[in-house]
């Protein structure tokens, strides 16, 4: 028995800590933050941190958390994960040493892992399966409802199994507790969503959950989504009540899963929670008692049996996404850090253009003026429009003033040879990408603001090649470095 503890002890030199809970490994992520795995001793949590971009966020995540907690408080149900803890001031080491807080909970964990990890590993269930997990879903689902609570972002990813495969619901980050109708919510994940949430009409949240639960029933049954969302023909099919249309579509796709199609009861039961009409739409407690429902089931010992034999694939699969959120990771504090030095540079460079250094030139003011006397333009009546914050594959983030940002933009093309024009009010240009004879393709660049002084250069093709296109993105993105990299050295 010493010398396990002694081994354990030495696998956790080195890893962080939080609340006495050394974090051995990632377990997933989610639209609020980030959940992980904890130990002390033989006890094994889910440590759930809640994302915080920076201090005037701090009230809002604090607030949100707290809505979470009093819901997940009242729940006392097998099929719903159990909350441990919670603060907004977590204390955390970090594996060299420094002490952070955290905003977060400490959660029973699904030691088994997450439904999604299953229908992706196993591709779908059996019959008898999928009927033993609704019957567990729709359990819950009662039970929450006796406490006027909905969760209203059921899916595979929030619900995970435990140590013995039976389920368990988790993450009411976007859950409510309220009598009557909702009108204040219209969330969720897109191939769960109910059409009320759509039309923006108050609703019911308990009869959003059944709506989201006839996919999840779906998805187990046949291993794909009825829909992935509501521009898809099955989706409009349902709005339009036209279930012998749907189940047409539905045959044909899945064949050879159900040569003789679905079986009567179950497309019953399917069409009654997909109702379009939420007022008609079937109640968890009338899903228990329906037909399709009440027959044969599996038991534990066949599940356990079958699901224990995938456990090896499924950890690999966890193990790589462990890897990749590290590199994501360090490709934020990597950024971080750059993003830093450049706000220091800014700060050094406008502090020395007040205080009047004159006798040594500024080559950033210089090379800016040299670029607005060549094209003939001003920043005057010029707007720098705001973007969204959306995640872009040709995006590029960067901390810079935009006069300077613009002018380095325009010198880059400039050099080349490929302007077209510049806009008269606005941080964009058009280029030509093309080369020599060849037939002009344009692309066009924007400068926008995010949050605080972070810039986005949004890059459109506005041809059809797009290697070539990929190519000056490349061009343009090592440019603006090499750029900022020369700047860095004159200022020293």
């Amino acid at each position: 028995m010493q010398d396990e503890n002694q081994v354990n002890q030495m696998e956790l030199e080195g890893v962080s800590i939080c609340e006495g809970y050394h974090i051995i490994k990632y377990l997933g992520k989610g639209v609020s933050g980030v959940v992980k795995l904890g130990r002390k001793g033989h006890e094994q949590v889910a440590i759930k941190f809640l994302y915080i971009k920076n201090e005037q966020e701090r009230p809002k995540i604090i607030q949100k958390l707290k809505q979470e907690v009093d819901i997940l408080e009242q729940l006392k149900h097998t099929g719903i994960v159990e909350l441990k803890y919670f603060s907004d001031n977590l204390t955390y080491i970090k594996k060299n040493g420094q002490i952070v807080n955290k905003i977060g909970m400490i959660l029973e964990l699904g030691e088994k892992g997450s439904m999604l990890s299953y229908l992706l590993t196993l591709k779908r269930f059996d019959e008898q399966t999928s009927r033993f997990y609704f019957r567990q879903l729709m359990s819950a689902l009662v039970y929450m409802k006796k406490h006027n609570i909905c969760h209203l972002d059921l899916k595979p990813d929030n619900i995970v199994f435990d140590s013995d495969f039976n389920l368990k619901i988790t993450d009411f980050g976007f859950s409510k507790q309220v009598q009557g109708s909702i009108n204040d919510f219209f969330g969720g994940t897109k191939s769960y969503i109910a059409p009320e949430l759509l039309d923006r009409i108050a609703y019911d949240g308990s009869k959003v959950d059944v709506f989201a639960a006839a996919q999840i029933l779906f998805t187990m049954m046949t291993g794909c989504f009825a829909f992935r969302n509501c521009q898809e023909q099955p989706y409009n099919l349902i709005q339009q009540n036209d279930y012998a249309q749907f189940w047409n579509f539905q045959n044909n796709s899945h064949q050879t899963l159900f040569p003789q199609g679905f079986p009567e009861d179950f497309k019953d039961l399917i069409n009654k929670m997909f109702d379009p009409d939420f007022n008609r739409r079937i109640t968890p407690e009338e899903c228990l008692q329906h037909p399709w429902t009440m027959g044969l089931e599996a038991n534990l010992y066949q599940i356990q049996e079958q699901f224990n034999q995938v456990q090896e694939t499924i950890n690999q699969q966890l193990e790589q996404q462990e890897e990749e959120y590290q590199r994501q990771q360090q490709r934020r504090r990597d950024q971080e850090r750059a993003e830093q030095e450049m706000r220091n540079l800014l700060q050094q460079s406008q502090q020395s253009y007040k205080s009047g250094n004159s006798q040594k030139k500024n080559p950033i003011i210089d090379k800016k003026r040299q670029i607005m006397k060549k094209f003939k333009f001003t920043f005057e009546n010029r707007v720098l429009k705001r973007s969204l914050p959306t995640k872009m594959i040709d995006e590029i983030l960067i901390y810079d003033d935009p006069k300077n940002l613009f002018c380095s933009i325009i010198e880059h093309f400039d050099k080349c040879g490929k302007i077209i024009n510049i806009h008269e009010t606005k941080y964009k240009l058009n280029v030509n990408i093309m080369e020599n004879d060849e037939e002009k393709q344009e692309m066009q660049i924007e400068l926008k603001k995010l949050e605080g002084d972070k810039l986005r250069v949004e890059v459109l093709n506005l041809g059809d090649d797009f290697i070539k296109f990929n190519e000056e993105v490349q061009n343009l993105k090592q440019s603006i470095q090499q750029q900022r990299d020369e700047v860095k050295i004159q200022q020293k």
